[in-house]
């Protein structure tokens, strides 16, 4: 896409937006409630019209596709199934639309783990259930593009793990998959590359390993010789502060080092390691950190230590109701 912007009224949702997506790896989609994630991913399909730029797909606009079910597929809104359909009904009318083969339908229906309901109301359907029939609509033209809008929501552990599997199973195959996601913990198992956007701009454009490097981060050193790998650190220009565990065991926190950086620095001075961990901030922590100025939502209610909640306005001193 480039410089993809959508105004509605007063609101710019998407704000100039430029980056690509590449087939052969699980681009994860990331952004807080209202970054234009959702508005992003309905112009990539025609669903909505940019104000100003443009998304290609395979060099042409989606409207412009020959075959569009057999070239992109999507999984936006796991809910606008008619109720009333069952399963195996709702794709056969997909497949007869998009001249596909109807054998394609129990092929998917396989695939996503619901043959054993494709007879079944989709009304009746569970949101887990439901998400799996998306992807098997998304799958029905065997398309090279996928686009994931929150494709997990819903699913227990199980159904999770199968997802993310999935997903890098059709990267794999050689397809562009594009999956937006609020499961920062899950996008770092499953995504290779990331698309970080705050208030519709663009945040980031990285692989996971490039952007979590943004962040600090410390090195645990642990010696029967602490005081003398203390000193050797000091003498190298690192900062290390002295700690101790829960146990009773001493030991320094060295930040903005890495462990070989730590590790050369003591085996040059003759010294004995007992532990030499890297602490490495997470894909969530450097996320909340870059983010942070474009959340569009805060919450009015603080935790305090404790377990307490603080109200905005409230008098922790005072009593309670007179």
């Amino acid at each position: 896409m480039q410089n993809l912007t959508k105004q509605f009224g007063s609101v710019r949702a998407v704000d100039d937006l430029t980056f690509d997506v590449s087939p052969g790896v699980v681009t994860g989609f990331l952004g807080p409630n209202g970054a234009g994630k959702s508005t992003t991913m309905r112009m990539m399909l025609g669903l909505d019209t940019p104000t100003s730029g443009g998304v290609t797909i395979d060099g042409k606009r989606y409207a412009e596709l020959d075959h569009p079910l057999r070239q992109v597929g999507a999984l936006l809104d796991a809910r606008w199934v008619h109720p009333n359909r069952s399963a195996r009904s709702h794709l056969r009318w997909m497949a007869a639309a998009n001249r596909i083969p109807t054998r394609r339908v129990d092929e998917v229906l396989e695939i996503v783990g619901l043959t054993s309901v494709a007879g079944k109301r989709a009304g009746g359907f569970s949101l887990g259930m439901s998400q799996r029939l998306g992807l098997a609509g998304a799958m029905l033209g065997d398309p090279h593009t996928l686009l994931f809008d929150e494709p997990v929501n819903g699913l227990d552990p199980e159904g999770i793990v199968w997802i993310r599997s999935f997903m890098r199973h059709l990267a794999a195959e050689g397809r562009t998959v594009l999956v937006s996601s609020h499961l920062l913990t899950e996008m770092s198992r499953t995504a290779d590359h990331l698309v970080v956007i705050g208030q519709g701009k663009l945040i980031a454009d990285s692989s996971v390993e490039e952007f979590t490097a943004r962040a600090r981060s410390s090195v645990r050193v642990r010696s029967p010789r602490l005081p003398e790998v203390e000193r050797a650190l000091g003498a190298a220009g690192l900062a290390p502060t002295p700690g101790t565990t829960a146990d009773g065991r001493t030991f320094l926190t060295v930040p903005d080092v890495t462990t070989d950086q730590v590790g050369d620095i003591v085996g040059a001075a003759g010294l004995p390691l007992h532990e030499l961990v890297g602490d490495s901030a997470s894909l969530e922590e450097v996320f909340m950190s870059l983010t942070a100025q474009s959340v569009q939502y805060h919450g009015g209610m603080t935790l305090q230590p404790g377990g307490a909640q603080q109200i905005p306005g409230a008098d922790p001193t005072a009593g309670g109701p007179r």
